[in-house]
Parts: C-alpha cells; sequence; structure tokens
C-alpha cells in the first residue's frame, strides 16, 4: 500500500454519513470528543510537572507511562472528529493501535507496581512515626538542656574550689620558697600544673556547654580577616617558629563572628600545636565552591593521626596523642563541630601518622534562619 492510499479517504464513507448529516448528532458528537480530547491533553501536562516538581516521588515513571497512554487516548478521539468529514481510517486505525500499544504496558506495569504501592506507609502510619519522632525529639531536646545544664552547673560550682587551692599554692611558694628542696618544689610545680590544666578544661567545658545555649547573632563576615586576627591573637604562641602560611582568597558569609572566631582559634591553634616538632611547618587555610555549600579546609604537615580513630576526634574529652605530648583538653574540636552544625554544616577529618591532618568544615552558601 503507498503513502497516498493510506491517506487517501475516496473509498470510504465519513462518520457523518452515519449521521445522516444531521447538525444535532454531528455536533453533539464533535463536541463531546473536543471535550474529552482538551482533558485528555490538559491531564498529562498536569501528570509531567507534577513529577518535574517533585523529583524524589517513588515509582516516577508510571506517570510518564500514564501520560503517554491518556495523550493517546486523546489523540483517538481527535481523530474521531476528523473522521466525521475525513473518512481516513488507516491513519484513525494506526493511532489506535499506537494507543493499544501504550496501554498494554501501562497495565502491566501497573499490576507489578501494586503490591510494592501497597507497602508504602499510609498517611496514618506517618502520622504515628512522625508524633513518636517529635515525642523522641522532644526527650532529646530536654535531655540535651538538662545535661547542658548540668555540665555548667558542675563547671561553675568547681571553679571556687580550684580558685582556692591556686591561691593556697602560690602564698606556699612564696611562705617556703627557701625551705623546700628541689624534689618538694618540683612536686610543688607539678600539682600546680595539674590545677591549672583542670581549671582550663573546666573552662572549655562551660564554653562547650555555652555553644549550645547562645543565640546565634549573623552578620556578613570577610573569612580572611577573621583569620588574620585569630593569627594576630594566636602569635605569641607561635614566636621563634617557622611556619610557612599559605591562605586563600576566602568567601564573605553570613555567620556568627564571635562563635567562627572560635572555630578557628580551635583549628589554627591544632594546626600549630601539632606541628611542633617539625623543624619547618606549613599550615595552608583555603576553601572549594560546591553546588550548595562553601567547603573549607586547614592542612598541615604535623605528626597527624590513624584514620581508624577518626571518629573520636570530635568527641568531647577524646584524645588521640598523650597530654605529656600535646597539651589540650579534648574539647576545641567538639566545639568546632557543635558550631558548625548550628550553622547547617559539617565537619570531618582525613590524615596518616607522620604526615599531616586536613580538617574539613561545609557551610551552606545560604545559611537557614530556621538553624539560628
Amino acid at each position: 500500500m503507498s503513502i497516498r492510499e493510506f491517506l487517501s479517504s475516496e473509498s470510504f464513507m465519513p462518520h457523518g454519513c452515519c449521521y445522516l448529516w444531521k447538525p444535532s448528532l454531528i455536533w453533539l458528537h464533535v463536541i463531546s470528543d473536543a471535550l474529552i480530547v482538551l482533558a485528555y491533553y490538559s491531564i498529562p501536562l498536569t501528570l509531567v510537572y507534577f513529577v518535574r516538581l517533585r523529583k524524589n516521588l517513588p515509582f516516577h515513571w508510571i506517570y510518564l507511562c500514564f501520560a503517554t497512554f491518556i495523550i493517546a487516548c486523546g489523540t483517538t478521539h481527535l481523530m474521531e472528529i476528523w473522521n466525521v468529514w475525513h473518512p481516513t481510517y488507516w491513519v484513525s486505525g494506526i493511532i489506535k493501535a499506537i494507543t493499544a500499544m501504550a496501554s498494554v504496558p501501562t497495565a502491566i506495569l501497573l499490576v507489578y507496581l501494586i503490591p510494592k504501592a501497597l507497602a508504602l506507609p499510609s498517611p496514618e502510619a506517618l502520622k504515628k512515626i512522625n508524633k513518636e519522632l517529635e515525642l523522641k525529639t522532644s526527650q532529646l531536646t530536654v535531655a540535651n538542656k538538662e545535661l547542658e545544664a548540668f555540665s555548667y552547673s558542675v563547671s561553675h560550682d568547681l571553679r571556687a574550689p580550684l580558685r582556692h587551692i591556686m591561691g593556697y599554692i602560690n602564698l606556699l611558694k612564696e611562705d617556703t620558697e627557701s625551705l623546700l628542696n628541689p624534689s618538694a618544689r618540683h612536686d610543688l610545680e607539678a600539682i600546680s600544673h595539674a590545677t591549672q590544666q583542670m581549671t582550663s578544661l573546666i573552662e572549655n567545658l562551660l564554653a562547650f556547654s555555652q555553644v549550645g545555649n547562645s543565640g546565634i547573632n549573623k552578620s556578613l563576615t570577610s573569612m580572611n580577616a577573621l583569620i588574620q586576627e585569630t593569627l594576630d591573637l594566636l602569635a605569641p604562641s607561635f614566636n621563634g617558629r617557622q611556619i610557612e602560611w599559605k591562605i586563600e582568597s576566602l568567601p564573605t558569609l553570613s555567620v556568627d563572628q564571635t562563635l567562627f572566631r572560635q572555630v578557628w582559634v580551635n583549628l589554627i591553634s591544632n594546626a600549630v600545636k601539632y606541628t611542633k616538632n617539625k623543624e619547618k611547618t606549613l599550615i595552608q587555610i583555603g576553601a572549594r565552591e560546591k553546588e550548595h555549600v562553601w567547603e573549607f579546609y586547614i592542612q598541615d604537615n604535623g605528626v597527624g593521626f590513624d584514620m581508624k580513630y577518626v571518629e573520636k576526634l570530635f568527641g568531647v574529652f577524646q584524645r588521640l596523642h598523650g597530654i605529656e605530648e600535646f597539651e589540650g583538653t579534648g574539647i576545641g574540636l567538639a566545639n568546632v563541630q557543635r558550631i558548625v552544625m548550628r550553622h547547617g554544616g559539617k565537619t570531618w577529618a582525613e590524615g596518616n601518622p607522620n604526615q599531616g591532618a586536613v580538617f574539613y568544615f561545609t557551610l551552606p552558601k545560604e545559611i537557614p534562619s530556621t538553624l539560628v
């Protein structure tokens, strides 16, 4: 059959003949089919729009199958209008065959999909799960607040007796300086050092508890300026050290300046501390722009760490090195993680023993106000 014969209408009568060309009957069919065509063509557009907006929708492909099937059905009704006056029944038959090819697989896929759809939680089940999660979240919030209040209270109450101990130690040093032998003076210095260490631990614990209680006062902050302030603040602690600083151009973001000054103090002082045995220290600070976040890093060539202990790094009172090797309380990185999380970011680290370490954190380009 040639294309001309395929499209020819000479051998057939149009549907209008079957309607005896009665205008009322013809327009009843034409208007009804036209409304069906409009409905059939609008439904797929709505489905496609819905699927594009809800990309995480389960079984989204079945909506596209339905859209194809419905468009094909609409086209068959469009041909019914055309065939009232033009009997191109071969074309109409081909369109019906295409509709059949679209409908049969859709029906089979729908049968295959029903068990999976039934396995999805019902709205009532989701409400129950959400209520349980809300209850657990509420209980966890209360527990965290109680823990923070307890930490603050204990830390605050411990400072007074420690001040008394330090005062009596200083008095004892003054009164017995000429009477004590070197061994006794060494013991007294050890007591003084341990008391100072305990005081530092308590101060850091107080700072950690206050991070969770304080609000976030965001303002546009230049990270380069904040790092320079931190270096000026910490400069006395690395005087005489050969440290090469490589600091990239960093973005300006809306963060809490006070809290992020604390982040950089902890990260930079860590990098300085754990490279103190290096003859030449290299510390690099930079940032990479990702799709939705800025990824910051600080890299050093210090003692590093074994990656199997990486989970301990950001825990409170967790240390990978003895206090005899490197001073500290084990709270600094926990503070970093907490502050970054409150700004909607995350923290992680990479390292190798004696090959240095890299600490990372991310910040959203637009920090949500709900995190404040």
